[in-house]
């Protein structure tokens, strides 16, 4: 039975899905001049429609050239859900699902393209539908309709076919669209569009074949890892999905440093009770979940920027004897933080850990650094980790030395910040200040110049580290310490069971803890909330690549990597 969709359940223009799509183009260019045809196609439409209505519908159709099947299929939803399904028709609906409902196999049939008419299907439970097709290749339209042409109805439709009853018969259809019932019949379309497959590459590196498949779950059984940076964005995803998926894991450790009067343990419990993240393990465990935590987790406290992690010398002792693997995700995320937090959080810490790996017994080290270490660079990059690497290629650059010089600047800038012409400096400004700091004296006026002392040194040592990031090829201090500690691994880590995992910017998650979960208002998040309010449009260009990766594949690639290194397959 087929079922014409205009009159009975919604009443359908031609011009207004294409005016949406059009106002939704990817550049200020492309919508500008795509509106000025639809504008045109508004004042000839009704004399094109008198004369030839199928003519009519393949000139509209035509302004569509050049758009992507993909962003099609999405704004084919998105037309759906917000101005279409607002106002279909109540009787009609139930009409139609009556039908459905008796057993009959129901072709919806519209004069809107498919990526409309595929959600309002799908919506009432439709599995086919006729609809305008446009011509595509390599996935970009032509701009060319397919035959057979839906074309809009008559100028009486609207009194001639009023009302919610829209059932036709193969030969009416035929004859109001002017085609043949055969034609139509071939042009019947499932209502869900087919997604080919995508055919994932295996790349053995090296030419190098395992003998055996590696096996996530026995690699966890019953070991003990410990895990550095729960706190953070990644760090409590991965704890929450390792105990998900992975059960059987000996003891996980959580290394979290005290915050003056908050221990460890209340930190933790702090981020149980407060973060979504743990709301599966909620759900599965209930009231059990204290003991579950309880049985698998252990919270240390300890400091990765002190010498033995900050970890007490007993319980350090049995770590390095019990621990199977380490995992790094802590770290500044600043991009141009003062570069003496940027050096003592991202390079002395890898280092102390990377110390603490090599007392151990047998314990391997997963560090999460970032995809941006490659810096200002063209072409292809190697994966492979180099001892001493920069985007600049400078020649006699050596980790170990820049290390070094980097200290030796952040002492020469403190020395600098309390020498004799920094601080006339500073007391001119103090005296210079507004209102209550003019009359300043005696320790009013000594502490005001300890405050600006405090700022000058913080914006030296910022503007010192954005310097140093750009000479050496990196766009920001977090690159340059992050690049500076893959290099000193790969150097002073040689022969330990050592992998660097590099995501790009990591965003909200796709399925755990639970689909679109992010924490706070950051990465693209901005920009998402932004497009759901009246701006439409991002200023970019196709030269422009948002990198982002969902937290949760992040978190699957860092348990494959884990089980690599406890199996001693990484390299």
């Amino acid at each position: 039975m087929y079922w014409r969709a205009e009159g009975s359940l919604l009443e359908l223009t031609t011009v207004r899905p294409i005016a949406f799509f059009t106002w939704n183009a990817q550049t200020f260019m492309e919508r500008s001049l795509r509106r000025m045809a639809v504008l045109l196609m508004a004042l000839l439409r009704p004399f094109l429609y008198l004369a030839n209505r199928t003519f009519a519908t393949r000139i509209g159709y035509s302004i569509l050239r050049g758009i992507s099947r993909d962003r099609l299929d999405l704004l084919g939803e998105e037309y759906f859900q917000y101005h279409l399904k607002p106002h279909l028709k109540p009787e009609g609906v139930q009409q139609l699902k009556n039908r459905i409902a008796s057993g009959a196999e129901v072709v919806l049939v519209s004069q809107g393209l498919e990526c409309v008419m595929r959600p309002l299907a799908q919506h009432l439970g439709v599995k086919w539908i006729i609809a305008n097709r446009l011509d595509f290749r390599d996935g970009i339209a032509t701009g060319r309709v397919l035959e057979p042409i839906v074309r809009p109805r008559g100028i009486f439709a609207r009194i001639s076919s009023a009302g919610p009853a829209g059932s036709r018969t193969l030969q009416k259809l035929a004859h109001d669209l002017g085609s043949s019932a055969e034609l139509l019949e071939k042009a019947v379309l499932p209502a869900e569009r087919t997604v080919p497959k995508i055919q994932h590459p295996l790349v053995h590196f090296d030419g190098r074949l395992q003998d055996s498949p590696l096996s996530v779950r026995s690699a966890f059984r019953d070991k003990h890892i410990l895990l550095i940076g729960v706190t953070g964005f990644i760090g409590k995803v991965w704890l929450v999905n390792t105990l998900m998926d992975l059960p059987d894991v000996g003891c996980i450790y959580l290394l979290i440093r005290r915050q003056k009067s908050n221990p460890a343990l209340r930190r933790f419990e702090k981020l149980v009770e407060d973060s979504p993240v743990f709301d599966p393990l909620y759900e599965r465990h209930g009231s059990g979940l204290s003991k579950f935590l309880k049985d698998r987790v252990r919270v240390i406290e300890g400091d990765v920027t002190q010498p033995g992690l900050g970890i007490a010398p007993d319980l350090a002792a049995e770590l390095r004897w019990k621990l199977d693997l380490i995992v790094n995700s802590s770290g500044l995320t600043d991009f141009n933080p003062e570069l003496r937090d940027a050096l003592v959080s991202n390079v002395d810490a890898v280092l102390n850990i990377m110390k603490f790996v090599r007392e151990s017994d047998h314990a391997g080290l997963l560090h999460l650094s970032t995809c941006y270490t490659a810096g200002a660079r063209d072409g292809r990059v190697s994966e492979r980790a180099r001892p001493d690497y920069t985007p600049a290629r400078i020649a006699q650059y050596d980790a170990e030395q820049e290390l070094q010089a980097l200290y030796r600047l952040v002492e020469e800038t403190v020395a600098r910040s309390e020498g004799p012409q920094v601080t006339e400096e500073l007391r001119n400004q103090a005296m210079g200040k507004e209102h209550a700091a003019r009359d300043l004296h005696g320790p009013a006026l000594e502490n005001q110049i300890r405050k600006n002392r405090v700022r000058w040194l913080r914006n030296e040592l910022t503007e010192a580290g954005k310097r140093r990031a750009r000479e050496l090829g990196w766009p920001n201090t977090y690159t340059l310490t992050k690049g500076l500690a893959e290099s000193l691994l790969t150097k002073l880590g040689a022969g330990l069971p050592i992998a660097l995992v590099r995501p790009a910017i990591v965003e909200s998650s796709i399925a755990q803890p639970f689909r679109g979960w992010n924490e706070g208002i950051n990465t693209s998040a901005a920009l998402s909330y932004l497009l759901g309010t009246f701006f439409r449009q991002l200023p970019t260009n196709e030269r422009k690549r948002l990198d982002v990766i969902p937290v949760d594949a992040v978190c699957r690639g860092m348990t494959l990597i884990s089980a690599a290194i406890i199996e001693r397959r990484h390299d």
